[in-house]
C-alpha cells in the first residue's frame, strides 16, 4: 500500500530501525534515533545492493518517487544495453593473422612463424587483451629474445608483433597500438653476410665485362638482373606470354608461384628492358625468355649465370642477387623517389592481409618513373666508361 504524507510525518524510532514500504520498491527507513531516509533496493551483477534518495523531510514523498521513478528508468536502459564484447587476446588475434598471411608464404615458412610466435611472444603476451598491451610490455618480449643473443629474430618478431598489431587496427579490434619501431631496443648485433655485390664506381666495369661475354642469352640475362633487379628464380622463370606490351603501358607481371610472396608483381619495363628484350627475341624457341643451352623448356640454371661472373672475374665480388642491392642502394641514395616507392619494387613491402585482392598495380605510376630512371642510371655508367676509354 502506498504511503501518505501523514504517514511519513507520524513515523517514530522504535527499539530497532525499521522500514515502511512504499510503491515500485521505495521505501523509507527510520532509525533508532528517529532519522529517516528514503531507499530502495535493487540487484547488480547478482549482488544486492542499495540506493539512497537523500533524508526526509529535506527530500519529500513526492520527490522521492520521482528520484525513484528516474533511477528504475535508468537502470532499464542500462539493463537493455548490449554487453560490450570483450576485446580479443594478442594470441586470438595473432591465430587470425596467420590464417590470412598462410596464403602468402611457403608451409615451410608458415611452419617456421608459428613456431617463433609460439616460442618467443606468446607466452608473455598471448594472453593479454589487445586493446590493453603496453609499449614495455611489448619491449619486454623483445629484450627477451636480444639477452639471448639472437639479434636477427629479436628483429624479425618485433616486426611481427607490429604486423598484428596492425591488422587488430584493421579488423577493428583497436583504433592504436604501441607497437611501432620496438626494434629500437636491439642493440647491433654481428654483421649479417649479405651476398656479393660490387662497390658503385665498380659498376661501369661489370656493365662492360657482362658485354663482352661470349654466351648471348647468359649476357642477356645478365644484362636483365641488372635492369629489372629481380630475384634470380624469378628472372630464370621469365616467359613471353608474361610480358605485356600495348599502346597504354608495357609491364612484365611475374606469376605469384614464381614470387618468394607467393603474389604477383609487376615490373615496369624500361627503355634498357625493352632492348634487351628485342635481341632475345633472335633465340626465343619457345615460351622461356632465358632457356637453358641443353634443354629448351627449362630455365637457365642458377650456376649458369653465377659461373659467368666467376668467369668475368667476380668470384666472391659478385652474385645475380647482388644487383638487387646494388639497385637498393643506389635507389635509396641517389634517386627522387620515396622508400615506399623503392620497397615496393624490390618487392619487401608486408602486405595489407585485410584486402581480399593484391592490389599488384600499388604505386605503379611512380614505378614507372623508378624503372626508367634505374635503366637510365645504368647507360650513365656505360657511357662514363665508354668516354674515358676515348679519351
Amino acid at each position: 500500500m502506498p504511503l501518505s504524507v501523514l504517514v511519513v510525518a507520524q513515523a517514530k524510532p522504535k527499539d530497532k530501525p525499521y522500514k515502511l514500504t512504499d510503491v515500485n520498491g521505495l521505501y523509507l527507513l527510520v532509525s533508532k534515533a528517529g532519522t529517516k531516509y528514503w531507499k530502495a533496493n535493487y540487484r547488480q551483477a547478482g549482488k544486492q545492493a542499495t540506493r539512497t534518495y537523500g533524508q526526509y523531510p529535506s527530500v519529500s514523498l513526492a520527490n522521492a518517487r520521482k528520484l525513484h521513478r528516474a533511477a528504475l528508468v535508468s537502470f532499464d536502459e542500462e539493463a537493455a544495453k548490449p554487453p560490450v564484447p570483450a576485446k580479443a587476446t594478442f594470441a586470438e588475434v595473432t591465430k587470425r593473422w596467420v590464417e590470412i598471411k598462410k596464403s602468402t608464404l611457403k608451409a615451410s615458412n608458415r611452419a617456421q612463424l608459428t613456431e617463433r610466435l609460439a616460442l618467443h611472444v606468446l607466452p608473455y603476451i598471448g594472453e593479454r587483451p589487445v586493446d590493453q598491451l603496453t609499449r614495455k610490455e611489448l619491449i619486454d618480449v623483445v629484450e627477451r629474445i636480444v639477452v639471448k643473443r639472437k639479434f636477427e629474430t629479436a628483429h624479425r618478431m618485433a616486426g611481427r608483433i607490429a604486423n598484428i598489431l596492425d591488422f587488430a587496427i584493421d579488423i577493428g579490434e583497436i583504433k592504436s597500438h604501441e607497437g611501432a619501431r620496438p626494434t629500437r631496443v636491439i642493440p647491433v648485433g654481428p654483421q649479417v653476410q649479405h651476398r656479393a655485390c660490387v662497390s658503385i664506381p665498380e659498376v661501369p666495369k661489370l656493365l662492360a665485362d657482362i658485354e663482352s661475354y661470349g654466351e648471348p642469352l647468359s649476357r642477356l640475362a645478365l644484362r636483365m638482373a641488372a635492369l629489372s633487379f629481380v630475384r634470380t628464380g624469378e628472372l630464370r622463370l621469365m616467359r613471353w606470354e608474361d610480358i605485356k606490351l600495348d599502346a597504354r603501358d608495357n609491364v612484365w607481371i611475374i606469376p605469384a608461384e614464381h614470387m618468394k610472396m607467393t603474389l604477383p608483381h609487376v615490373v615496369p619495363l624500361s627503355t634498357g628492358i625493352l632492348e634487351v628484350l628485342n635481341e632475345a627475341q633472335r633465340y626465343r624457341v619457345g615460351s622461356l625468355v632465358f632457356p637453358s643451352a641443353v634443354n629448351d623448356d627449362k630455365p637457365l640454371s642458377e650456376n649458369t649465370l653465377l659461373f659467368a661472373l666467376y668467369r668475368l672475374g667476380y668470384r666472391g665480388r659478385m652474385t645475380v642477387h647482388g644487383f638487387r642491392s646494388l639497385a637498393s642502394s643506389v635507389l635509396n641514395e641517389q634517386s627522387p623517389f620515396k622508400p615506399d616507392v623503392i620497397e615496393r619494387q624490390l618487392a619487401h613491402k608486408e602486405t595489407n592481409l585485410v584486402r581480399a585482392a593484391y592490389n599488384r598495380a600499388e604505386y605503379l605510376s611512380e614505378r614507372r618513373e623508378l624503372m626508367q630512371w634505374w635503366s637510365d642510371w645504368l647507360s650513365r655508367q656505360w657511357r662514363s666508361l665508354t668516354v674515358e676509354a676515348v679519351g
